[in-house]
């Protein structure tokens, strides 16, 4: 499940400019995380800062960051939680065969 989180608004008077988000998915077992900062297009934002709700907030950022009906920044969480389901942790190799004195 998607939860979207926004960590800081940045405005200049009533007109918000941009927002830094934190964006996580999970299945059973794993989480995968993302954080960035996102500048609104101009247009986007229709609302003074003082009206502004959360939802507004995430829909303008899907608006903004969803071209042809894909979302880079879901996909590649979707692709980083694949991922951990097919691919297994491994040892470095230099590291390999050494061990430590006690």
């Amino acid at each position: 499940m998607l939860d979207w989180k926004i960590l800081e608004l940045i405005a200049n008077q009533e007109q918000l400019i941009s927002v830094t988000y934190s964006l996580s998915e999970s299945d059973d077992e794993n989480t995968v995380e993302t954080q960035g900062k996102h500048v609104f297009c101009e247009g986007t934002v229709n609302k003074p800062l003082s009206a502004i709700v959360e939802s507004d907030i995430l829909q303008w950022i899907e608006k903004d960051t969803t071209k042809d009906d894909l979302n880079p920044i879901k996909l590649n969480l979707l692709s980083q939680l694949e991922a951990l389901k097919t691919n297994k942790k491994v040892d470095l190799p230099w590291l390999a065969n050494t061990f430590t004195v006690e």
